[in-house]
């Protein structure tokens, strides 16, 4: 009989067995925040391009990425790690590139996160108010979403998502309801097509930004990986979890877009968002289902963003558990609590930054709604998309040569055309990234945006090489994640 394990053996790895499908879909579809981006990303798309082509930017995104999926969902079930992006890269091109990828991530999800705190201190104060009579500012919303979050963080998993799954389905029906009664009550008594018109959307400008909004508001599809060792049957569960996710995403967003041109009408749309922005949707459910229901939305929204929060601070301290894990960042980091299998101790450490950046934000008297959740969010969107086509290039890598049986040759031929459609919409999103951010054409931000990246992406790529240099057993075990035998690995190394 083998020896039980060590308790460093046990709290290092993850609890296995944990995550069924369901729960893997909760993760994804609340990291996408499905009611933030009808109320909020379709109505800003419209404003800023002055395009209503938003449905067709949907299905195409959600096309690319079911491409992309194929060779991703191959590469978690041969390479299961909870640094998703990080292990497919250092795998399939490089580590020190992991590394790279590893910490573009880790800023891109600590930017979608504090932005999403941004807008639940907007969103949460004004139904304080209503209910209670209370006046708050918005950092103490902000920090009890926090402060919520920091406790379930170090919680197990599946408790999670068993709450991210109820906040989930309530956010759903609603979306569905509003979108019946938006083509129930058309503008001049006729549902117009025209916000599917793909020759409009080809050729009046501003496909480039609505095709990165698109994708902005399908981030969270790739989460499934990122559980991969707390799944039960990881191979066929997370395949499955990315490619319902992406195909709820698709059904809830696209319908809603066109609805929303069909209640107010395609000619007066563009304006009405200018004017009335997140409003302009909740105002439509107010006319179409009454004010109860357009307050249970504001409500929905508010939990929409808690479980948006939550989702994305686990994925993101399970990607700083995993560089522990392998000594890219302080082995303490990749402990678990052995009770509960959470990666305790990076979701602390997750914690203090992101309370860090609401008291930075709070001090500097800056605007929750503008220059945390739209800039920060928008950011954040900007650097997955760039991890998303890095991966696909990897997934091309990885699966040639001796391991290219483990694709068809259709699952082979979809990845090249992923890679190729996902780098045409990163120079896209790069072009109209000041449209994206709302800032004008003399905006130094799209360039100190690219440049922050640049410089945090270049310096993963550097501690990589570093560590091929001092420490080579380390770095040939880089993306390994639970397969590696770091029992071998000697101190300092």
């Amino acid at each position: 009989m083998s020896a039980p394990p060590t308790t460093s053996a046990v709290t290092a790895r993850l609890n296995a067995n944990r995550l069924g499908t369901g729960p893997l879909v909760a993760f994804a579809l609340c990291a996408a925040t499905p009611l933030t981006v009808v109320a909020g990303v379709t109505t800003t798309g419209m404003a800023l391009t002055g395009q209503i082509g938003l449905p067709i930017a949907f299905v195409a995104i959600a096309a690319v990425l079911a491409l992309f999926a194929v060779g991703y969902t191959a590469m978690a079930a041969r390479i299961p790690n909870a640094g998703a992006f990080y292990a497919f890269i250092a795998r399939g091109i490089n580590p020190a590139l992991g590394v790279g990828a590893a910490w573009t991530a880790y800023l891109a999800y600590t930017a979608l996160t504090a932005g999403l705190y941004g807008l639940i201190g907007v969103a949460a104060p004004p139904l304080l108010e209503s209910w209670f009579g209370l006046t708050v500012p918005w950092w103490v919303a902000a920090g009890a979403c926090w402060l919520l979050v920091a406790v379930l963080g170090t919680r197990a998993v599946d408790l999670n998502g068993r709450i991210l799954f109820g906040l989930l389905l309530a956010e759903a029906a609603l979306i569905v309801a509003a979108t019946i009664a938006g083509f129930a009550n058309p503008a001049g008594g006729q549902i117009s097509l025209e916000a599917l018109d793909p020759v409009t959307f080809a050729t009046a400008g501003g496909a480039g930004a609505l095709l990165a909004l698109g994708f902005l508001g399908s981030i969270g599809f790739e989460a499934p990986a990122v559980y991969a060792e707390e799944a039960r049957d990881a191979a066929h569960t997370v395949r499955r979890a990315v490619f319902w996710s992406l195909a709820a995403l698709v059904a809830l967003y696209a319908p809603a877009a066109w609805a929303i041109t069909v209640a107010v009408g395609p000619g007066n749309v563009v304006n009405a968002a200018g004017t009335h922005g997140i409003d302009l949707y909740f105002g439509l459910i107010a006319d179409h289902l009454g004010a109860p229901v357009a307050n249970a939305a504001s409500v929905l929204l508010v939990t929409s963003l808690i479980a948006a929060a939550i989702s994305f601070h686990n994925t993101t301290s399970r990607y700083m558990f995993a560089l522990g894990r392998e000594r890219v960042l302080p082995a303490s980091l990749g402990r678990t609590m052995p009770r509960t299998g959470a990666p305790a101790r990076a979701s602390l450490v997750q914690s203090t930054v992101s309370a860090a950046i609401i008291i930075g934000y709070a001090a500097a008297g800056l605007d929750p709604l503008v220059d945390m959740f739209y800039t920060l969010g928008t950011a954040g969107g900007y650097a997955v998309l760039w991890l998303v086509c890095v991966a696909a290039f990897a997934v091309l890598r990885y699966f040639t040569g001796e391991r290219s049986f483990a694709l068809s040759a259709a699952g082979q031929f979809a990845a090249v055309l992923a890679a190729v459609s996902l780098s045409v919409i990163v120079v896209l999103a790069t072009i109209d990234l000041g449209d994206l951010l709302g800032v004008e054409p003399a905006s130094p931000l799209p360039v100190v945006i690219g440049a922050i990246m640049a410089a945090v992406a270049l310096a993963g790529v550097l501690r990589g090489t570093y560590m091929a240099w001092r420490r080579p057993i380390v770095y040939e075990r880089i993306g390994a994640g639970p397969a590696a035998d770091r029992a071998n690995v000697p101190a300092g190394r």
